[in-house]
């Protein structure tokens, strides 16, 4: 078995990554946040929008977000910017109160953003000097947190990738790792599937609440998802039903108990498996995921999704031999010979299991090789 080495945090958690990361605390710092991150190698700007005329709920989510991102255990120190210092504040407050080294710059307070630009670079070199001197130590799988996904699934998701996936969150579980799952609306139709695996009736009942909130803000604006589900890339790909659809993503839950349903960006407080509430699309999605403090994200594609999360490396699996070619330059891991040449899951699971510990010990995905990253925090309240 491979060994897995891992970054030490100052408060025992364990990072695969050792990143810089600039947090744009309000959307009109993003253009020099991703200027900051683009001049320092493993440094990432993570750029949500909005940040400003937010409200009750909907900015405590933001700023929540902000802060699972910027102190995530992937990170070892955050620069956090915007317009003005004080919008800023929250973000870094809470980055810091998590032990993570953090300072907070506003444009107008530094003079501009090529003032901003000089201070922040400063800042962020001698971070990295820091950042460069830590070195990677034994660890144990069940030092981690690994999120589950799946977009542009086909009917190779549901046979392929997404069950040996579930092999893999099996694995996870039994030994004492934490395993995370969202997009509830994607469940909509296979819910006595997670129903009979909920750990108590409160867990239960909090799963089903979950799923049907979905399909009521659907049905508030005058849409059926039953009518609207699979979407067009899905059909394509060859399925038929939403309910074909979501009993192939559950796959990748593999088969053990959920132990509790969490809320968007929250990390979970025990090993084990989760769901957490979070919108379907993939980049709203792995957000809230890796602010969750995911170390990792296996993401199932049937005809391929190109976007991975900027501090949680997000692994691409597909089981289509013809996504595996055409779609090559986003694909880490290529399970086509299952349905090719008679692989067993079990097989394609090990391979699974083998790709994220490579993963874990620095091997760089796709998505971080090409700089396919992306935010997007969901919003839950109207800007004034």
């Amino acid at each position: 078995m491979t060994t897995l080495t891992a970054y030490t945090r100052p408060d025992g958690r364990r990072g695969i990554r050792n990143l810089l990361a600039v947090v744009a605390a309000t959307d009109a710092a993003n253009p020099v946040a991703r200027r900051l991150a683009a001049a320092l190698p493993d440094c990432v700007a993570i750029t949500p929008l909005y940040g400003r005329g937010q409200l009750g709920d909907d900015l405590a989510l933001s700023v929540r977000t902000m802060v699972g991102l910027g102190s995530h255990p992937n990170v070892y120190a955050t620069l956090v910017v915007s317009l003005e210092r004080v919008a800023g504040t929250r973000v870094y407050e809470g980055i810091r109160a998590a032990g993570v080294p953090c300072e907070v710059m506003g444009i107008q307070e530094e003079g501009g953003t090529p003032a901003l630009f000089k201070r922040g670079l400063e800042l962020l070199q001698q971070w990295r000097a820091q950042a460069q001197a830590l070195r990677r130590e034994p660890a144990a799988i069940s030092d981690f947190v690994i999120g589950l996904e799946c977009g542009g699934s086909d009917t190779t998701s549901g046979l392929v990738a997404n069950p040996a996936i579930g092999l893999v969150t099996d694995r996870l579980v039994d030994a004492g790792a934490t395993a995370i799952f969202s997009e509830p609306v994607e469940c909509l139709g296979g819910e006595a599937a997670l129903d009979a695996r909920a750990a108590n009736s409160e867990v239960r009942a909090r799963i089903a609440a979950t799923i049907r909130k979905y399909d009521d803000i659907a049905l508030s604006a005058g849409v059926d998802l039953n009518k609207t589900n699979p979407a067009p890339d899905n059909i394509r790909g060859g399925l038929t039903t939403i309910e074909e659809k979501s009993l192939g993503a559950i796959c990748k839950t593999g088969n053990r108990p959920i132990e509790g349903v969490l809320g968007y960006g929250e990390a979970a407080k025990r090993p084990g498996l989760y769901l957490m509430d979070a919108p379907a699309p993939a980049t709203e999605n792995i957000t809230a995921l890796a602010a969750g403090g995911c170390h990792l994200i296996l993401f199932a594609t049937g005809v391929g999704n190109s976007i991975g999360n900027p501090v949680s490396p997000t692994v691409k699996i597909c089981g289509n031999d013809r996504t595996c070619r055409t779609f090559a330059d986003h694909i880490d891991l290529d399970l086509s010979n299952v349905l090719l040449h008679g692989r067993s899951l079990e097989e394609a699971g090990a391979q699974v299991w083998d790709a994220m510990a490579t993963v874990i010990n620095g091997k760089l995905t796709c998505c971080e090789i090409l700089g396919e990253t992306e935010t997007a925090i969901s919003r839950i309240g109207e800007s004034v």
